[in-house]
């Protein structure tokens, strides 16, 4: 398995069928669901997506957990009992959402804007644990690019070892994202991991790059693998439109090659000490957005 490399987004970046199993049940655990739960899982990407790109102040909007094996994937119920931390920030600056309101089948948290213009809201989940074999954990840690993990594991002679994780979500999605106050997308929200937009997504439309840079607590995130992907995808399950890596700066250019909502997502693996249960412990972090589509130039006669 190789691990992404940069490609054209007419050539997806494929999951293995392997790997595949290995998320589906990171999806399901990291949501609170019980082994062989009927829960309908077959998905490894989780992210957050508003029921709508735009929402005014005031005006509830619904905000939707989903799961997707291809991008935006399936609503599942909202998990409650598995958010560390929930937050809001826009022009008014940051609020924190210790328990919003839940409406639908699945449910979906209910929220409302105090200000005009752009919004971001993050969620941040509690860890969750997975125990792969051995031949199976190094295989996920070569295709996902975790290149130091794989190296310790093979220097420390645990190759034929379990692999015990632990692991994590921070996410984000973007609402109003072309209206006032489009410089709150550009700011860090202060996740562990985390894909920051590097200039105001008015005007941004297919066939244009969004550069992006990604950080790992309190220093660039570099020399790792990102992907990226938008709704409408064709290229099948555990594909992404696009992949390539961070430089040294943790930045990178992601083409935007359709219109509708976008994501982008990353991956961090750290060995952790003095857990029981876990020898890795991985963050995993998306970001969605909406891009309008192009207006078409009006006729010549119209002008």
């Amino acid at each position: 398995m190789n691990r992404p490399a940069d490609r054209t987004a007419d050539r997806p970046a494929r999951l293995p069928r392997l790997r595949r199993a290995v998320l589906v049940a990171f999806a399901a655990a990291a949501l609170g669901f019980a082994p062989g739960a009927s829960t309908q899982v077959s998905a490894h990407d989780f992210c957050l997506l508003p029921g709508a790109p735009t929402a005014d102040p005031g005006s509830p909007f619904d905000l939707a957990m989903h799961l997707a094996e291809t991008f935006p994937g399936e609503t599942v119920p909202w998990r409650t009992g598995k958010i560390v931390s929930m937050s809001l920030f826009d022009a008014h600056g940051r609020t924190e959402i210790a328990s919003p309101p839940l409406e639908g089948d699945p449910a979906q948290a209910r929220l409302e804007l105090r200000a005009p213009g752009t919004a971001v809201v993050t969620l941040v989940t509690d860890a969750s644990y997975i125990e792969l074999p051995a031949a199976e954990f190094d295989a996920y840690l070569d295709h996902d690019g975790h290149t130091a993990a794989l190296a310790a594991r093979r220097q420390s002679g645990r190759t034929d070892t379990p692999g015990r994780e632990r692991y994590t979500r921070h996410v984000k999605t973007i609402l109003n994202a072309g209206g006032p106050a489009a410089s709150v997308a550009l700011t860090r929200a202060g996740m562990i991991l985390e894909i920051v937009p590097q200039t105001v997504l008015q005007g941004l439309a297919p066939g244009g790059t969004l550069p992006v840079r990604a950080f790992y607590k309190d220093a660039p995130y570099a020399d790792a693998p990102i992907c990226a992907t938008h709704e409408g995808w064709q290229g099948g399950p555990d594909s992404y439109a696009w992949c390539g890596r961070l430089d040294g700066a943790g930045r990178a250019q992601v083409p935007i090659t359709a219109a509708g909502w976008q994501m982008i997502r990353a991956s961090k693996m750290v060995p952790v000490k003095g857990d029981p249960k876990a020898d890795w412990h991985s963050y995993w972090t998306t970001l969605t957005f909406h891009v309008a589509a192009a207006t078409p130039a009006a006729p010549e006669s119209a002008r």
